[in-house]
């Protein structure tokens, strides 16, 4: 079957990670004035899934987090729907993909409107790609709406350009106007996410001349020092990832990033008119959209969704290819993350636009009281 690509150039470059040389190594990681690639090594063959049969699939409840705002969030509906059989559905799909072609495909899926969880394999860290600037974004909305900063002339010119391009030197600049890479791992703590799983490490190669100087973020060097006042260890030990030969130099965990998107799109995050904002600025159309790709002609949907690519070369050794937002039906809408990692094929999202297909048709049928969806 054809496979996606998308409209708009999601292409993350590599953060010369040389200070973690080898790779395997990272546990010897320490800070480098000029960090330089690594040299070539052998390197072990990607591992195995661990999960060839049976994924790590769960249903729980999501978390009521302490609304930001002054007016009451939104409340999801007490009903729980039994989504056991989409999930079982996902894992049949992943056994003809994923499994047997030995590549990752985490999940994160978050029921906005009743709050229920599931995560396939999307608890662990995954290399973040650009999947990070949506987040990015709201961090700086964040701190205009609470007066901690001031809305400078070109802002939203480059998170419009960061978000719709994916442009690496407009993301700079709003890392300079947010205080930097440490500020926007403590908000995302704050937000409730992992420090372990959820994080940007390093962001250096590509400056920003808008205070008329050159800028280029200090990493969050915690996660090589290691911080014990933030339960950060040292060492490096957080910067693995599922393609271990490749350090983490930025990382989020699917599940937990779908619902980060979920209490964003219920009002919890922002304010309604920056957060109506954001959203105009994160839709994308069927030729930008993964999630889109697969869904049937009749479907009247929304996505709002930011990626991150990498197609496999001599830096990279393996292809990337990321989503995550939300999707917005007629019946609610739902959260996904979908982080896909070492597929041979590129872009090979035909899997993932499979599984957007698969939840998209359950929580429809959850939703509308329909039968499930069947073959």
């Amino acid at each position: 079957m054809p496979s996606f690509i998308p409209g708009k150039n999601r292409v993350d470059r590599l953060t010369r990670l040389a200070l973690c040389a080898a790779g395997l190594a990272l546990a010897a990681c320490t800070r480098l004035a000029a960090p330089q690639r690594a040299p070539d090594t052998p390197t072990p063959p990607p591992p195995t899934p661990t999960s060839t049969l049976t994924p790590t699939a769960t249903q729980t409840p999501m978390p009521t987090p302490t609304p930001t705002l002054t007016i009451p969030p939104p409340t999801p509906t007490p009903a729980v729907y039994d989504y056991q059989p989409m999930i079982d559905r996902i894992d049949l799909h992943l056994r003809h993909t994923a499994y047997r072609q030995g590549y990752n495909l985490g999940i994160g899926f978050v029921d906005i409107e009743t709050g229920q969880v599931i995560s396939i394999q999307g608890d662990t860290s995954y290399h973040a790609m650009s999947t990070f600037k949506g987040p990015l974004a709201a961090f700086y909305f964040w701190l205009l709406e609470r007066g901690e900063i001031v809305e400078h002339p070109g802002d939203r010119e480059h998170m419009i350009d960061m978000l719709e391009v994916s442009s690496n030197i407009d993301t700079t600049c709003v890392f300079e106007r947010v205080g930097g890479i440490p500020a926007f791992n403590d908000w995302l703590a704050g937000q409730g996410l992992s420090r372990e799983h959820n994080f940007v490490f390093l962001w250096e190669n590509w400056a920003c001349n808008d205070e008329g100087q050159y800028y280029i973020p200090q990493g969050d060097w915690r996660y090589t020092d290691g911080d014990e006042s933030v339960g950060i260890p040292g060492g490096g030990r957080l910067l693995f990832c599922p393609v271990r030969e490749l350090p983490c130099d930025k990382a989020f965990a699917p599940v937990e990033l779908a619902q980060w998107y979920a209490r964003f799109y219920r009002g919890e995050v922002l304010n309604p008119e920056d957060t109506a904002l954001l959203l105009s600025w994160l839709e994308e159309g069927a030729d930008e959209s993964v999630f889109l790709n697969n869904l049937p002609e009749d479907a009247n949907v929304h996505s709002y969704v930011k990626g991150g690519t990498r197609q496999s070369d001599d830096l990279y050794h393996v292809n990337f290819f990321h989503e995550a937002g939300i999707v917005e039906t007629d019946y609610g809408a739902f959260a996904l993350a979908l982080f896909m990692q070492g597929n041979p094929e590129w872009p090979g999202t035909w899997s993932m636009s499979e599984v957007a297909r698969i939840a998209y048709e359950y929580f429809v049928a959850a939703h509308t009281g329909a039968p499930p969806p069947e073959g």
